[in-house]
C-alpha cells in the first residue's frame, strides 16, 4: 500500500482497514473518511479505525507542521501489511522537465513540512463520536456510583472519554467501566476493542475453512 501527504491533505491507496501514523508536529485535522470510520489523536499519533464496512482512501485535511515519521496499515483480515510513505509537494519531484528548464529557486525546493497556518497543538475538527448506543456492545459503561448506564452515549475523541447523551451537553456525564476506572485516556474508544478482536476470531476461522 501507497500513504501519501503533503499540501494539507493525506491520503491512502490500497484496500486499508486501519491505520496508524507517528508524526512530528502539531496539526488542526479535518475528518475526510466516511461515516464508517473515525479518526483519533494522542501523543503525536493518529489512529484511524473502522466502527463499519469499507475501505479507506481519503483520510484527513490538515493545516499546520506535520511530518510522518512512521506508518501500521491493517488489512481486512486486521494483518498489518507493507506500506510506503510518499510525501507529496508542488515541486519539481511532480515534474516531468529537465533540470535547465526550472524556474523554481533551490531554497524554495526544501519546503517545510507546514501547510497553512501552524498551530499550537494538534486538534480535531470533528472532535466526537456521536449517537452511540450500549446496546449491542459486549462490555459496559456505567455510572460513578456503580449504577450500569443503558442508553445513548458518545465519545470525546482527545481523550477517549465516554459521556451520556446522544451529542455533549451541559448534562453529560462521564461514564466508567465495570471495574470503576474511567473511560478517559483509556487509548481506543469504548467497544472498539470488542470489535477488533471479533473481527480477528472471524479471520481466524475464515483462514481454517481453506
Amino acid at each position: 500500500m501507497k500513504l501519501y501527504y503533503g499540501n494539507g491533505s493525506c491520503t491512502i491507496e490500497g484496500s486499508a482497514r486501519g491505520v496508524e501514523i507517528r508524526y512530528r508536529g502539531a496539526i488542526e485535522i479535518e475528518d475526510k473518511t466516511s461515516d464508517s470510520f473515525v479518526i483519533a489523536y494522542k501523543n503525536n499519533g493518529i489512529l484511524i479505525f473502522p466502527l463499519g464496512e469499507g475501505t479507506l482512501n481519503d483520510l484527513f485535511d490538515y493545516t499546520g507542521e506535520f511530518k510522518i515519521l512512521s506508518v501500521i496499515v491493517a488489512d481486512n483480515n486486521g494483518e498489518k501489511v507493507p506500506t510506503t510513505i510518499h510525501r507529496v509537494m508542488d515541486y519539481t519531484e511532480l515534474l516531468n522537465t529537465k533540470s535547465e528548464d526550472m524556474t523554481t529557486n533551490s531554497e524554495d525546493l526544501s519546503s517545510s513540512y507546514a501547510s497553512g497556518r501552524k498551530v499550537a497543538k494538534t486538534s480535531l475538527k470533528q472532535p466526537y463520536i456521536n449517537n452511540l448506543n450500549t446496546s449491542g456492545h459486549d462490555g459496559g459503561l456505567y455510572f460513578s456510583n456503580g449504577d450500569k448506564y443503558d442508553g445513548y452515549f458518545h465519545i470525546h475523541l482527545a481523550d477517549s472519554a465516554a459521556m451520556t447523551e446522544r451529542e455533549h451537553t451541559d448534562n453529560s456525564q462521564d461514564l466508567y467501566y465495570a471495574n470503576g476506572k474511567p473511560t478517559k485516556n483509556t487509548g481506543i474508544p469504548y467497544g472498539v476493542v470488542e470489535q477488533m478482536k471479533k473481527r480477528k476470531i472471524q479471520a481466524r476461522k475464515n483462514r481454517r475453512r481453506y
